[in-house]
């Protein structure tokens, strides 16, 4: 499974609906197994390649705010949200992500290298 926990947008105007998502792939027990970032149409093709497999989404978000993760679908990239920074929630930010992670003393550091 992926948890979606961040986005990085582009400060481009025509550009805002082009976004990598930062995720946790965790493992049937719970276990984080790595960090990494798709841009949204990998997440799209994430999405189809899942649906062929087992007939459901793997993903899911984390939008700020929320209490729980909701399902990411296929269906919430037929349409935006203006008040979003994605096509599925309002994710936070890699800066707002790392001020979390400096909460919780865990020295990790997410930063886009390219």
């Amino acid at each position: 499974m992926y948890l979606a926990i961040a986005v990085e947008t582009k400060q481009h105007p025509r550009s805002q609906t082009d976004y990598r998502v930062w995720y946790l792939e965790v493992d049937a027990s719970g276990t984080v197994v790595s960090v990494g970032a798709k841009t949204k149409q990998q997440v799209v093709e994430s999405l189809f390649e899942c649906y062929r497999r087992s007939g459901q989404s793997n993903w899911r978000a984390f939008p700020k705010g929320a209490e729980r993760s909701r399902p990411i679908e296929l269906l919430d990239f037929v349409c935006m949200n203006l008040f979003d920074n994605t096509h599925f929630g309002d994710l936070p930010t890699l800066s707002e992500f790392q001020g979390v992670l400096d909460a919780l003393k865990h020295r990790l550091e997410l930063r886009s290298i390219a």
